[in-house]
């Protein structure tokens, strides 16, 4: 068996690196690829091989996987003379774990290949893929994830199955969405604190020791009292995020008043301080709004 990995930037890179211990210890060849040559690199000094090709990777390995930015990227790769669609083998089955957009990855599933396509977004931040305590939420049926189990176990602390195809971008979309609903929240209620001559760090512990304990709080905090905003990800995937997000309640049919309202600060957010900067950079907005910056006291 080979399989084959696309995409070694935060997530991914963690994600390969654990599912090369897995092909290690399972006489499996892993195949990587990634625009950064060096990371390819690394890879390969610790037992990979280079796949040099999104062709080549479709038409060697049993399994694919991949993790990359946004729909363009995943669409660039899946169609066309050189994408993994036309070149795959039968019975190839191709784990896409990138934040995508269902109407695109409908366009994918709907070109009549013989492989089987599993949306599999994947929740638990760089640090989950470092330490192979991801979740995995698949829109997969029953008999296929059935055959991978102990290969997503590699990797990952859950594979969950969500439903049928497109059931696991919905999922991943929902969690974001309370994600950067959160995110705005800790903004203001941090801000209530410092306007009140509150220790951050105090009113910190006690929010990790409240009903208002999550994630968010837990992980999202420490990086805004710190000034660095969280640099394992860019303000301008999390507006890609927001859109996502506002576009699948649009197809849904849904009035996502508060997700509308989160997308425009993101946007306004990224008018200012650029694509490139931190996610948490958002905070900023509230922190210049109020000539206050949101700091643990010395």
């Amino acid at each position: 068996m080979k399989i084959g990995f696309i995409g070694l930037g935060n997530m991914g890179s963690g994600m390969a690196r654990n599912l090369l211990k897995y092909c290690k210890a399972n006489a499996i060849e892993l195949m990587v690829m990634d625009l950064n040559q060096a990371v390819v690199e690394q890879f390969v000094c610790d037992g990979a091989v280079a796949g040099e090709s999104v062709k080549n990777i479709a038409q060697s390995c049993d399994v694919i996987f991949t993790s990359l930015p946004s729909a363009v990227q995943i669409n660039q790769i899946a169609f066309g003379a050189e994408g993994i669609l036309e070149n795959a083998k039968e019975g190839t089955t191709w784990f896409e774990t990138s934040t995508n957009e269902l109407a695109q990855w409908q366009k994918i599933t709907g070109a009549g290949s013989a492989i089987t396509l599993v949306d599999a977004p994947i929740t638990g931040g760089a640090e989950g893929a470092a330490a192979g305590t991801l979740s995995m939420l698949l829109g997969v049926e029953h008999e296929v994830l059935d055959q991978f189990e102990k290969m997503l176990a590699s990797f990952t602390k859950r594979a969950v199955r969500m439903g049928p195809s497109g059931a696991g971008y919905v999922t991943k979309l929902a969690q974001l969405h309370l994600n950067y609903l959160v995110a705005q929240g800790i903004g203001e209620a941090l801000m209530m604190g410092a306007k009140a001559n509150l220790d951050l760090n105090v009113l910190h512990n006690v929010l990790q020791n409240s009903c208002a304990q999550s994630y968010v709080v837990d992980s999202y905090i420490p990086k805004v009292l710190d000034g660095s905003y969280d640099q394992s990800f860019a303000l301008g995937l999390a507006t890609k995020d927001m859109r996502l997000i506002t576009e699948l309640g649009s197809h849904l049919e849904i009035d996502m008043t508060l997700g509308k309202r989160v997308y425009e600060t993101y946007q306004s957010a990224t008018e200012k301080y650029g694509p490139d900067v931190p996610h948490l950079s958002v905070l900023k907005l509230i922190e210049e709004q109020n000539s206050q910056l949101l700091r643990s006291q010395c």
